[in-house]
């Protein structure tokens, strides 16, 4: 979750990052070729997982999928927005703007160790009239800081530590610093496929929120690659060209921030299905175009002594007081994206 938990530039910069350092590390040892380039959140959390085995199901032939170090990401989403009210439909448009980027600073001569330094920063805004739902903006600055290291050839253990100040930065306070930290192992099983497994814990203002995520690097064949961590994420992507690329990307968020409003909370928990395209604009910089359909949309504000027992995932255990304001409906949300990226063996 990058904003607020930065799963994302996590998972794509280390995961692309990994392949690299392997690839390097059989180079100098001449052994093998480098690889190539509420209830609802429940069911969906159960039609995440259920689309990730179908895809797993569809082709014997397995290789590693995003085939890129993302390094540097900045986005812009535009989301229209609507309240249902007794006295009319409430019209308004929420923007987010995200960077993200992360840095490897190496230990060693072959880049088997290296430490993580990076940053996530945020700017939600919310703009038109809106007098059932008090949010007008908020931010989100996370740094990262972590450490990686090959076990072994074949499989590679990541750490990283990653404190957020989440609030609309009117008084803020220290108790607007949350903590977390999450572990992830990628195993690559062969040429073929990746495989990796996140863990991790984060204290947001409902409480805890527990992650834990399976996910693949796979290359289907020369056209199709399929690569996520589920429930977080999902893509699966078709090479029209090889400078254009278009696809199924799931994409899911939950981040909470506090309201100088009587210590009130916002907490955005959203599950955004949709297709994109995207194009190299040169080597290593891509642009890319989404549009999806929030499936689940949940901006809610909530006293500050309003607690759930846990989350895990995007997913809500036990039951909490219902939000003070009223829902804001699901709907369209368009994205555009601007990344630079290290494709391996390619210059």
């Amino acid at each position: 979750m990058s904003s607020g938990f930065s799963v994302d530039s996590f998972v794509s910069f280390h995961g692309g990052f990994n392949k690299l350092k392997q690839s390097h590390m059989k180079i100098n040892n001449h052994k093998s070729t480098p690889a190539s380039p509420k209830s609802k959140s429940s069911a969906l959390l159960i039609f995440s997982i259920t689309l990730a085995v179908m895809l797993l199901t569809i082709s014997p032939r397995l290789s590693f999928g995003q085939g890129y170090v993302e390094g540097v990401n900045i986005s812009y989403e535009h989301m229209p927005m609507k309240i249902e009210t007794p006295a009319g439909d409430q019209k308004f448009t929420g923007n987010n703007l995200k960077i993200a980027t992360s840095i490897p600073l190496f230990l060693t001569p072959n880049k088997s160790k290296y430490l993580i330094v990076g940053g996530n920063l945020e700017a939600f805004n919310f703009s038109g009239t809106h007098p059932d739902f008090e949010v007008k903006r908020v931010y989100s600055i996370s740094p990262t800081l972590g450490y990686s290291t090959m076990v072994s050839k074949t499989f590679n253990l990541t750490a990283l530590l990653t404190p957020t100040m989440n609030s609309d930065y009117k008084n803020v306070k220290g108790s607007d610093i949350k903590f977390g930290a999450i572990v992830r192992g990628s195993w690559k099983a062969s040429d073929n496929i990746t495989w990796k497994a996140i863990l991790g814990y984060r204290r947001q203002f409902y409480g805890p929120q527990y992650v834990v995520l399976v996910g693949m690097d796979w290359k289907v064949n020369e056209k199709w690659q399929i690569f996520g961590d589920v429930p977080h994420s999902l893509t699966a992507s078709y090479a029209v060209s090889p400078k254009v690329n278009t696809g199924f990307n799931l994409f899911v968020q939950n981040s909470t921030y506090r309201l100088n409003n009587q210590d009130r909370y916002f907490e955005y928990n959203t599950v955004n299905p949709g297709l994109f395209i995207e194009r190299y604009i040169s080597s290593k910089w891509a642009i890319r175009a989404t549009a999806a359909y929030t499936l689940i949309r949940n901006m809610e504000i909530y006293n500050k002594d309003d607690k759930a027992k846990a989350f895990v995932d995007f997913a809500e255990l036990g039951d909490r007081k219902d939000p003070i304001n009223p829902e804001v409906s699901p709907g369209l949300a368009f994205k555009i994206g601007l990344s630079y990226r290290i494709v391996p063996g390619k210059k």
